[in-house]
């Protein structure tokens, strides 16, 4: 088991979650632009933290904190189902007054997916209803591959599933016309750290 990985650029850090993030996890997947558009979320801290200890007791998956440089957490990211040259990508919800989305993956993807990991293909699902997650899986260069319907159960109810296939081959297009978008949010997140770090 790996859980060692990070990677830095654009603004923002992966960083190896943590039983202390549990708090945070929990407040980021309850926040309304993530509800009922990410997979139900534990309950409280101490579900949480339930959670990570078997996630530290797992192969193939790795999760992380999204942070500033200042190490003012602003997101999560994961990279699951690892094997062999395959893997999904998901857990991915960043807080929506921090421009550190595009940041997040890119990094996430050309770091550690297409770096560390070597992987060929990232596989992804997003809920149909999730628009904003759907136009960036289409900013990166995924293709979607199929609807599966009423797949997951969130919230109580049935919600169908884009899935998602990127290839290591069509990723360097795809970075080259994020880079400049990147770079315009790595000012922006930084704003708003130093914002932030006064308060």
């Amino acid at each position: 088991m790996n859980h060692t990985i990070q990677a830095e650029g654009y603004g923002i850090r992966l960083r190896p979650v943590r039983i202390e993030d549990s708090a945070f996890i929990v407040w980021l997947r309850n926040l309304e632009h993530a509800r009922g558009r990410i997979g139900d979320s534990a309950a409280d801290a101490a579900d949480q933290e339930a959670w990570l200890k078997r996630y530290f007791q797992r192969d193939g998956d790795y999760y992380f904190i999204v942070e500033t440089p200042g190490k003012i957490p602003v997101g999560t990211y994961g990279i699951y189902n690892h094997e062999g040259s395959i893997a999904e990508s998901g857990r991915w919800v960043i807080r929506p007054e921090v421009r550190a989305a595009i940041p997040s993956l890119l990094v996430a993807f050309d770091e550690i997916a297409f770096g560390v990991l070597n992987l060929a293909q990232i596989r992804g699902s997003t809920v149909s209803t999730n628009h904003p997650a759907l136009s960036v899986n289409a900013k990166f260069g995924f293709r979607r591959t199929h609807i599966e319907k009423s797949a997951q159960i969130i919230g109580g109810t049935p919600v169908d599933l884009v899935h998602f296939l990127l290839e290591k081959k069509d990723w360097p297009p795809a970075r080259d016309r994020l880079l400049p978008l990147a770079r315009l949010a790595e000012r922006q997140i930084l704003e708003w750290e130093a914002a932030n770090l006064v308060k």
